[in-house]
């Protein structure tokens, strides 16, 4: 079995005369946050699209606990064990903080109905992870602060279990309180295994959390740096 978790080999990425990705290699372990870094341009988004469904590589593959993956889309890469958390909210602000967790995977009861206490139920769980059990699961999301929109949609990604969960500036919107707060959320369940990749520009925050450091520049990666 593969010593790594997550595995990126030789991942190459076109578009119309460029080549944004240029035989990249990205290693992950089972319960470690790797961060990923370089400047604007250096490729991190597009690998992290490609990591996660988005963009279809031209080149390389991508191994999950050592096999071989394609995702033919991000649902498709959802399920198989890598999730995404944008720095940009995809959250619907009318539906409510459960209906947007379980979006199109409701439990349902009888005559294919939601199984609105098993639903509010497991939401309730989810919210406990983050210290957020005064927040009603049936609050409209767009009743939430910026912040907790933000958790919200880390705890959706959370909630397909996934092996692997790549966050994109996850502290953009927080507050100090609240970042601290994800540390320790990142933490507990890195304990159980769950691996991150971290994008940051905040060089404080990768020094603080961060296991290994990538540095990407001009779509190649350039070294790995061991934090702890």
């Amino acid at each position: 079995m593969s010593e790594w978790i997550l595995e990126a080999k030789g991942i190459e990425k076109l578009f119309p005369g460029v080549k944004a990705l240029d035989g990249v290699d990205l290693q992950v372990r089972e319960g470690e946050v790797h961060a990923l870094v370089g400047e604007n341009g250096a490729g991190k988004s597009t690998l992290m699209l490609t990591l996660s469904g988005i963009y279809q590589p031209d080149g390389g593959g991508i191994y999950l606990e050592g096999e071989k993956m394609h995702f033919s889309s991000p649902h498709d890469a959802n399920h198989k064990g890598i999730s995404i958390v944008f720095q940009e909210l995809s959250l619907i602000p009318g539906l409510s903080i459960a209906e947007n967790i379980f979006a199109n995977r409701q439990p349902v009861g009888k005559f294919n109905m939601i199984d609105w206490d098993v639903l509010y139920s497991r939401t309730r769980e989810l919210l406990a992870l983050f210290e957020l059990d005064n927040l009603d699961p049936s609050t409209l999301v767009k009743e939430l602060s910026v912040a907790n929109q933000q958790l919200i949609e880390i705890i959706k990604a959370i909630s397909y279990d996934p092996k692997v969960l790549i966050l994109d500036e996850p502290t953009s919107s927080l507050t100090e309180h609240e970042v601290t707060q994800l540390f320790e959320n990142i933490r507990k369940l890195k304990k159980k295994g769950l691996s991150f990749i971290y994008i940051s520009h905040h060089l404080s925050e990768i020094f603080e959390i961060a296991d290994r450091v990538s540095i990407l520049r001009d779509g190649k990666d350039v070294s790995i740096i061991s934090v702890r």
